[in-house]
């Protein structure tokens, strides 16, 4: 008697699977190429758990189970939650709005994640830990570009709070003199800024009397902390980018610094430059205005997102931050 009944158009065509989803959703949001490399695991590991059930089929509780399920000694509930779970629950949202599926089975449940404890009482640096890093890149000979990368990122982001990955990237058609004032240009042309907006820095002056601009001169317009490939090889395949060589460069000066000593793994040896620079810039009195500028943070309202800060006003509030001594 089932041809008495409507037929169910919400079922979803039995053809997507959550891989197919998610290669559509890549071709559709073009996101960062990051995003696609951390993301990739998600649904291949959802692949092979669910080989032959629709992305349509899968249900909020068996979604759930799954989900807690790849909590274990080597991957958080934390790391579930935040990257598992909120990538599926994007990709099948996404879908969702695209009426490819009429459901998203990530949503109406959490994974627990227990609060973390703490033993420090900051993410960033501590003035030891500064000392080591920066009294160990001013002792680099620099001969490659790796040696470059360990000379000079560290000391650029002490002095601009800038993005370890931002730093990586630049060229030395990057560096730029404006009104008189040396400033690093911080754009997505060069790679990737995680706001998507280039914006302009002012260099320190302790940076410039180390010689920051002599060695830019050196090395011409191209990239400053890796090598140019000579041949352009680049994947074909969209969920499986390549990974970038100032991501590299990046993910070098980080091990770098981890084998100085600087190994609480409570502590980011890239990202605690960003809490240490805002945290000496607060005690040296720099506006909380033009140093969100100065290292990209939005505004903490829309009114304070008007009449943004010139390189002139960066400039002379840059001026009030301190020497590393």
């Amino acid at each position: 008697m089932a041809e008495q009944f409507p037929r169910n158009e919400r079922a979803g065509d039995p053809g997507l699977t959550p891989w197919t989803l998610f290669e559509r959703w890549i071709d559709k949001a073009k996101p960062a190429n990051s995003t696609v490399d951390r993301w990739r695991a998600v649904f291949l590991q959802l692949q092979s758990d669910f080989p032959n059930v629709g992305a349509a089929a899968l249900l909020p509780e068996q979604m759930q189970h799954w989900a807690n399920a790849l909590i274990s000694s080597d991957r958080t509930a934390a790391t579930v939650a935040n990257v598992w779970v909120r990538a599926a629950r994007t990709v099948f949202g996404w879908a969702v709005d695209e009426r490819l599926i009429w459901r998203n089975p990530f949503v109406g449940w959490r994974v627990k994640v227990p609060k973390k404890i703490r033993m420090r009482e900051t993410k960033a640096f501590t003035d030891d830990e500064m000392k080591t890093i920066l009294d160990a890149a001013l002792a680099i000979k620099v001969r490659s570009k790796s040696d470059a990368a360990k000379r000079w990122c560290p000391w650029l982001a002490a002095y601009s709070g800038a993005r370890m990955g931002e730093l990586t990237q630049l060229r030395g058609v990057d560096i730029i003199q404006q009104d008189g004032i040396h400033a690093m240009k911080l754009s997505p042309e060069a790679g990737t800024t995680k706001t998507g907006r280039a914006r302009t820095v002012p260099l320190h002056e302790h940076l410039i009397r180390q010689g920051f601009l002599a060695f830019v001169e050196v090395n011409g317009k191209g990239p400053l902390f890796y090598n140019q490939p000579e041949h352009t090889n680049a994947s074909n395949d969209p969920t499986n980018p390549r990974k970038p060589r100032y991501v590299k460069a990046r993910e070098y000066v980080a091990g770098w610094v981890r084998s100085l000593g600087v190994s609480d793994l409570e502590l980011s040896p890239n990202h605690a430059w960003r809490h240490a620079f805002k945290a000496i810039a607060f005690r040296s009195g720099l506006s909380e205005k033009v140093l969100d500028a100065i290292v990209g943070h939005a505004p903490a309202t829309v009114g304070r997102g008007y009449g943004e800060p010139t390189l002139s006003d960066k400039a002379s509030e840059l001026r009030k931050f301190p020497r590393y001594r």
